[in-house]
């Protein structure tokens, strides 16, 4: 008996997902959007995706670039790879091993703080990679935050760096230009940039920007979460 094909992990959910870098207030967007019915957005990963992005975009340009069937070719192999087929297996694979949706989600997601010049050699590099997520979690919408430098810079791990505030002012520039350039590429509703100054003293700008998005509402709740003083570190609860 033949079987019948499963349904993807994924299917019929909308993905959202936290752009930013190191102490921008980061984390209680993340406990903000938890905060949403149906809605998960899970933590920072040390941006596992980017081996995925090498690795999908290699399968591409060898199946563009090579069609050998015989064994006797350096690129045998090549004329059958399915570059669509692997980013259907691999969006599957980070959905239930990363993301890891409840029964109940609608809307699933990460955080990342890991989008500095110290993770990526050009603002180009930068907006692949984001366009490349689309591709992987299609639909994908994108909360950019971003936090004054030189606050930042005071914050956090950020002092000991001689070169914090340059390396802060190239992030929040590559992430206003990068929610531009998003909205421009995919559409409105795709992009919403958040500045901490903002929203930490108008924290209905978070709503606006979630509403924006298409994202459930919960109005309250939201911000009781962005008042909720987070504790980091390894006495930080778990939960599932």
């Amino acid at each position: 008996m033949s079987r019948q094909p499963t349904a993807e992990p994924s299917a019929g959910m909308r993905f959202v997902t936290v752009v930013t870098y190191g102490r921008t207030g980061s984390t209680a967007l993340q406990s903000a959007l938890n905060a949403l019915p149906g809605v998960v957005v899970r933590g920072e990963n040390y941006e596992a995706l980017r081996g995925l992005h090498r690795y999908a975009q290699s399968i591409a340009e060898t199946a563009d670039r090579h069609h050998a069937g015989r064994p006797d070719h350096p690129w045998y192999g090549s004329a059958r790879l399915d570059p669509v087929e692997v980013l259907t297996d691999l969006r599957a694979h980070v959905v239930r091993t990363v993301l890891r949706p409840r029964k109940d989600t609608r809307w699933l997601g990460f955080k990342e703080v890991r989008y500095t010049p110290g993770h990526f050699a050009s603002y180009d590099d930068l907006l692949d990679y984001l366009l490349f997520l689309g591709k992987l979690l299609p639909g994908l919408v994108y909360v950019l935050n971003v936090r004054e430098a030189g606050a930042a810079a005071r914050s956090g791990w950020w002092p000991d760096d001689p070169a914090a505030i340059a390396t802060l002012e190239t992030s929040r520039r590559w992430l206003a230009d990068a929610d531009a350039d998003l909205s421009r590429m995919l559409g409105p509703g795709r992009s919403a940039l958040l500045d901490y100054e903002d929203w930490a003293v108008r924290p209905a700008s978070v709503l606006e920007a979630f509403a924006r998005l298409g994202l459930p509402r919960d109005d309250d709740a939201v911000l009781d979460a962005l008042g909720t003083r987070l504790e980091h570190g390894p006495h930080a609860g778990r939960s599932a």
